[in-house]
C-alpha cells in the first residue's frame, strides 16, 4: 500500500479550523451587532435628551401641554428602565399639577411610573405627596414625605410639606374631637339619638 500521506489528518484539521473561523466570525458579527445596538441606543438617548430640554423650555413658558408632548416623545425613545424615564415622568407630573387639582390623579400616576424606575426619586415622592395633600389623602402624603426625609433628612421642601401635612392632620383631629363633643352634648341633653353615649 504505500506510505500514508497525511491527507486524512490534514482534512480533519482543515475542517476544525474552518469551523473555528465560522464561530469566531459569528461572535464578531454578534459583537458588532451589540455595538451597533449600543450606538443606536445612545443616539436615541441623545434625541430624548434634546426633546426633554425642549419640553423644559415649553414648561418655563407655561405651555404645559406642549411640554407634555415633548416629554412623551422623549419617553418613547428610551429603554423602559432608563433613569431618564423617571425624570420625564416626574416632569409630566409637574405639568399635570400646573393644570389644576382635577389633573392630580394623573400626576399621581406619572409619579408612580417614575418611582417604578427609581423608587427613591425624591422629586417624584414630593410631587406625589403634594398631590395627596391637596386631595386630602394626608396619610399617603405623610408616608411619601417620610420616605423622602429618610433619604434626605435636610430636604427643605420635604420639611415644608411635612409641616403642612401635620397641621392639616392636627386640624382634622381637632374637628373630629369637636364634632364628637357636640354629639355628646346633644346626646346628654336628649336632643340627638345617635346611640354613641
Amino acid at each position: 500500500m504505500g506510505k500514508p500521506t497525511g491527507k486524512k489528518k490534514f482534512q480533519e484539521t482543515s475542517k476544525k479550523v474552518i469551523e473555528s473561523n465560522k464561530q469566531n466570525k459569528g461572535a464578531a458579527a454578534a459583537d458588532r451587532a451589540s455595538k451597533a445596538f449600543d450606538e443606536d441606543t445612545v443616539i436615541f438617548i441623545n434625541m430624548s435628551q434634546e426633546l426633554k430640554e425642549e419640553g423644559n423650555r415649553f414648561f418655563q413658558k407655561r405651555d404645559h401641554e406642549g411640554a407634555m408632548l415633548k416629554y412623551e416623545k422623549a419617553l418613547n425613545l428610551l429603554p423602559k428602565n432608563h433613569i431618564d424615564v423617571a425624570y420625564l415622568r416626574s416632569n409630566m407630573a409637574a405639568c399635570y399639577m400646573q393644570l389644576g387639582i382635577g389633573e392630580y390623579p394623573r400626576a399621581i400616576n406619572e409619579c408612580n411610573l417614575a418611582l417604578e424606575v427609581s423608587p427613591k426619586y425624591s422629586k417624584a415622592l414630593l410631587r406625589r405627596a403634594r398631590c395627596y395633600e391637596a386631595l386630602n389623602r394626608l396619610d399617603l402624603a405623610y408616608k411619601d414625605v417620610y420616605n423622602v426625609l429618610t433619604i434626605e433628612p435636610n430636604n427643605s421642601s420635604a420639611l415644608e410639606v411635612l409641616d403642612s401635612v401635620k397641621k392639616a392632620m392636627d386640624e382634622r383631629v381637632l374637628l373630629l374631637t369637636k364634632m364628637n363633643l357636640v354629639c355628646l352634648i346633644f346626646c346628654l341633653l336628649g336632643l340627638h339619638g345617635c346611640g354613641k353615649w
